[in-house]
């Protein structure tokens, strides 16, 4: 790997199933993203956009081919401790559901991330209120989830993604639930997090108002990246 590379994945196949019910949910797919590129992951229903964020991000096992994330290989007989580990460490993830934890305030839901993701505590409070600040959220700590905004709920998941510092984001469809406003200011945000932090960011979207805060559009198609 080249010093600005910081993922690629080899001859990476998933297949799901067996027999007349096997589906091969990715095809030999290559793909490398340079440390703080933006990048969206664009294609129909069913082309296999969630999977390949899923193996990317070492939630899923390949069933062929090789990760290398940080000069470090991941496959099939990765152990699941080892992926675990990774992610807790490495990778963020953002969804379209928000997935806020709706009994706890904003600040206490970045806070949970802390116990989850049994990060080092020392000095957490002080950084989760930072994060949420550079996210124009610092007026909203106290407030219950439930009570927020879907732009601003968005905000605190990707508060929640950034606070084990990861060198990798994966984000799944994460305008998906905003109005137009709502998904530029999230843009926005993204393109700030990776030019000001370094981060790589690859964004599964069907959403084409994001191509403005996008290095470059990856289009997927039946499991395959198309060339």
């Amino acid at each position: 790997m080249s010093d600005s590379e910081i993922i690629r994945l080899n001859d990476i196949s998933k297949h799901y199933g067996t027999g007349d019910i096997l589906v091969k949910a990715l095809k030999n797919a290559e793909l490398m993203m340079k440390k703080g590129e933006v990048a969206l992951l664009m294609g129909p229903s069913g082309a296999g956009k969630t999977t390949l964020l899923s193996v990317m991000g070492l939630l899923l096992h390949p069933t062929s081919g090789e990760i290398i994330f940080n000069d470090k290989i991941y496959n099939r007989k990765t152990r699941q401790k080892i992926m675990t580990e990774t992610r807790r460490n490495s990778i963020g993830f953002i969804f379209q559901a928000f997935n806020l934890v709706e009994s706890l305030n904003v600040i206490q839901n970045v806070e949970i991330m802390y116990k989850i993701g049994k990060l080092e505590k020392k000095g957490y409070k002080k950084k989760c209120k930072e994060i949420l600040e550079m996210l124009q959220m610092g007026h909203r700590l106290k407030h219950a989830s439930k009570d927020l905004s879907g732009g601003e709920r968005q905000r605190v998941a990707i508060a929640r993604a950034l606070i084990n510092e990861p060198m990798l984001i994966m984000a799944d469809e994460p305008t998906g639930n905003l109005d137009s406003e709502n998904g530029r200011i999230i843009g926005e945000y993204f393109r700030k997090i990776a030019n000001e932090r370094g981060t790589t960011i690859l964004i599964a979207t069907h959403d084409e108002r994001l191509k403005f805060c996008a290095d470059r559009i990856i289009h997927m198609e039946d499991g395959e990246i198309l060339k």
